[in-house]
């Protein structure tokens, strides 16, 4: 169980950083209410009846995203560092600078495109039942913390 804990922990470690720079001031996420997240899962486990099977296809999930997310991120740093490199200096050359712009939104878009991945693979390994139950939870969660 420490591993699974550590896996979403990582995951969302990863994944933080798309999902922040992805939003703006006081925007929500349109498709947060729509699928479910590893740790909102593992929170609800025993509330939802999470057979291990379940739980073992979540934790592979995860891994292979931790591999592929990695190196977007290593990827996505890199290309923003050559962004800020093209603005130095006095004279910007703009094709040269929006070329690198494009390449990094590009990688965020990347990113953006694995994790909503993630969560619909996740979401279809749970059953009708097991969803309606996260949903029931995340609103009764909602109206204590208000």
């Amino acid at each position: 169980m420490r591993i699974v804990s550590a896996l979403v922990t990582a995951s969302l470690l990863l994944l933080a950083p798309a999902v922040v720079s992805a939003q703006t001031e006081g925007a929500e996420d349109p498709f947060a209410a729509l699928v479910f997240t590893p740790e909102e899962i593992m929170q609800h486990r025993r509330a939802i009846e999470l057979n291990d099977e379940q739980r073992d296809g979540i934790t592979r999930l995860i891994q292979d995203l931790q591999g592929e997310m990695v190196g977007l991120q290593w990827r996505l740093l890199d290309e923003t560092e050559s962004v800020r490199e093209a603005l130095e200096g006095p004279r910007v050359d703009l094709d040269r600078v929006m070329d690198r712009f494009t390449k990094a939104l590009d990688t965020e878009m990347e990113i953006k495109r694995v994790h909503l991945e993630l969560l619909i693979r996740i979401k279809n390994i749970l059953t009708p039942a097991q969803q309606e139950e996260l949903l029931r939870l995340r609103r009764a969660s909602e109206i204590e913390t208000g």
